[in-house]
């Protein structure tokens, strides 16, 4: 009788395999025109619904397990409408990470139309950390830590961008303007240090801070006794102090 039922259990496993690859075909196809409805509302201006949209792909491509034939099944998230297979091949893994790369950049591209700066950048965050060579989410990421000051960070990623794109006409758009911040940086930062400077060789020359000192000390004596001992030994090196101040001022 037992092998009189091996038959018919082959065949209940072929049936469950062919129903496990019509699955992730069909999520594979869902995933693929949601991030379409999402690009045809991004390009007519409606970035809340093209969220919506973008937002929707997660359901159909998370929580299957990315290895052709592993063992043991990925948990299915709470709330998909589906249970995630034990597997799926190779191909199957490329769509997917490429649908779960879409859904992350394109987020980001919303949340930068909608002002969301901060939110945008994580989702480029992620998106990159499926796929570090996805140019789309590094050139946003990019702007989003321009526009929260991160311009050290920014250039790079913008850098980034050009070395695999060079004729990426934003990217060397966002890049000039991010060097002309830099560089308004550095002369403040130039400046600020170059006052320090004078004031402190200032100070040396005059002889030291004005005699009416809080504590009401005798204020007589040299200038290197009325000065703390790190401010004294500056006093003594003002020619030298005084020519870094002129170059940093330049």
């Amino acid at each position: 009788h037992a092998r009189a039922l091996e038959p018919a259990s082959a065949m209940v496993g072929d049936a469950e395999a062919d129903e496990e690859e019509s699955q992730v075909a069909t999520n594979l196809a869902k995933a693929a025109a949601l991030k379409e409805e999402g690009n045809e509302a991004f390009k007519r201006g409606d970035y809340k619904a093209a969220m919506i949209a973008y937002h929707q792909i997660y359901m159909y491509v998370h929580g299957f397990s990315e290895t052709s034939g592993g063992a043991g099944a990925s948990s299915s998230p709470a709330g998909l409408p589906w249970s995630p297979r034990k597997s799926v091949t190779e191909a199957e893994t490329a769509q997917l990470r490429s649908l779960k790369v879409a859904h992350f950049s394109n987020l980001a591209a919303c949340h930068l139309k909608l002002g969301a700066v901060p939110k945008a950048r994580d989702c480029c965050s992620k998106a990159l950390a499926l796929d570090p060579g996805h140019l789309k989410a590094r050139f946003r990421r990019g702007k989003c830590l321009a526009a929260l000051g991160a311009l050290d960070d920014a250039r790079d990623d913008l850098e980034t961008v050009l070395r695999a794109d060079p004729e990426n006409r934003e990217a060397h758009r966002e890049l000039r303007e991010l060097k002309m911040r830099l560089a308004a940086q550095r002369r403040r930062e130039a400046k600020k240090f170059a006052g320090f400077f004078d004031r402190l060789v200032g100070e040396a020359a005059d002889g030291g801070p004005p005699e009416d000192s809080p504590d009401g000390g005798d204020q007589s004596g040299s200038a290197e006794q009325s000065l703390p001992r790190e401010e004294a030994e500056i006093g003594r090196d003002w020619p030298i102090l005084a020519d870094i101040g002129r170059d940093c001022a330049r």
